[in-house]
C-alpha cells in the first residue's frame, strides 16, 4: 500500500483528504506542523507527501526546501495543496521542485488521477 503523508492544519480539510485518499487505497498519515511532518517523513518511507502552504510553525515551502536538500527523498514525490493562488506562488514552488500544484478547493476525481499518475495505485 503506497503512504501519503499530508501536511495540513485544516482538521476538516483533513478529513476530507483523508477520506478521499484511503477509498482508493492509499494508506494517509497526517501531520498539522513541519517540526512533526520531518519526524514522521524520517521515520517512515513515504511515497508522496501533500503540503499546504500555510501552516502554524513554518512555511509549507520550507518544508519543501528541507525535504528536497535530503537524498533520502529523491524518489518521494510532493504535492503543494494550497488556497495560494498566484503565479508567483507557483513559480517558487516549481522552483523548489515540487511535482505538481493544486489549488484548494480541490476537484476530487482529478486530483485522484494526478496522484495515481505520480505514485501509482
Amino acid at each position: 500500500m503506497k503512504r501519503i503523508l499530508l501536511v495540513e492544519d485544516e482538521e476538516s480539510y483533513v478529513n476530507i483528504m483523508t477520506q478521499i485518499l484511503e477509498s482508493a487505497n492509499y494508506k494517509v498519515l497526517v501531520s498539522n506542523t513541519v517540526k512533526n511532518a520531518l519526524n514522521i517523513a524520517e521515520a517512515t518511507h513515504l511515497n508522496l507527501m501533500i503540503v499546504d502552504w500555510n501552516l502554524p510553525d513554518k512555511s509549507g515551502i520550507e518544508f519543501v526546501k528541507t525535504i528536497r536538500e535530503n537524498k533520502k527523498f529523491d524518489n518521494t514525490r510532493i504535492v503543494m495543496n494550497t488556497i495560494r493562488d498566484s503565479d508567483t506562488n507557483q513559480i517558487e514552488a516549481y522552483n523548489c521542485k515540487v511535482d505538481f500544484y493544486f489549488t484548494k478547493p480541490i476537484q476530487p476525481e482529478i486530483f485522484l488521477r494526478k496522484i495515481q499518475t505520480l505514485i501509482g495505485i
